[in-house]
């Protein structure tokens, strides 16, 4: 079942790494505040999410790849 963990946590590491890509890619361009399908992301939205998903990214990283299981 631990296997099973990992292989989510891998797969929701790779979310988080593409969320914090695009929070990035967004904080460093000049088109916000953005509307998308009806919800605006402004800028302080974004700044907050280019800090939260790099730790978020980092923490599933961690758990997926570098922690070990206690025996």
């Amino acid at each position: 079942m631990a296997n099973r963990k990992k292989e989510v946590a891998k797969f929701f590491a790779g979310v988080a790494a593409e969320e914090t890509t695009v929070h990035w890619a967004l904080g460093l361009s000049d088109v916000l505040p953005l509307k998308i399908l009806g919800v605006t992301i402004t800028p302080t939205f974004n700044t907050t999410a280019m800090g939260v998903w790099p730790i978020i990214t980092a923490l599933l990283i961690y758990y997926a790849w570098a922690r070990r299981d206690a025996a």
